[in-house]
């Protein structure tokens, strides 16, 4: 079985729980970079702007070749209860039809539930099947020991 793991990290907090995951898993990556300058606090702020009114993103790369994976696991960090738009850009560009999809978030605060479904929902719109979710608070915490506890709880 082949897994890839497929992320945007502005922070470096949800690259630290993809690398996890795939460590793990022994599992690809795949880094999304948005090509907007996200960076500081104009950055986040502009991110935010942009996902209220769902303004499309650059990303690099603009796709993923997914057909050599059965399971693919996408994460995203929170801002505003909602999705990072390099990542809502991502899955617009993709086709997810007969893959088992496995979507994570990592935040500092709340609003994984909103922001899980909302990627849930347009992963399902791309013909992806959802097969598991989970979230990562990562303020002030161990990620890469609450992203194993993550994972083993997926098994259980």
């Amino acid at each position: 079985m082949n897994d890839i793991v497929i992320y945007y990290s502005r922070t470096g907090k949800t690259k630290l729980v993809a690398k996890t995951i795939a460590k793990e898993i022994a599992a690809d990556t795949q880094e999304i970079k948005d090509l907007t300058n996200r960076s500081g606090l104009r950055g986040f702020v502009k991110g935010v702007i942009d996902i209220k009114f769902n303004a499309n993103t650059e990303i690099s790369p603009e796709r993923v070749d997914l057909k050599d994976y059965d399971t693919i696991y996408i994460g995203s960090p929170v801002w505003g209860a909602r999705i990072a738009p390099a990542i809502m850009q991502l899955v617009n560009n993709c086709d997810f039809e007969g893959k088992n999809i496995i979507t994570f978030v990592t935040m500092s605060g709340s609003g994984s539930d909103n922001a899980l479904s909302e990627l849930n929902n347009q992963i399902k719109t791309k013909k992806g099947n959802i097969t598991n979710s989970f979230a990562i608070i990562t303020k002030n915490t161990d990620i890469p020991k609450l992203t194993k506890k993550a994972l083993n709880d997926l098994e259980n």
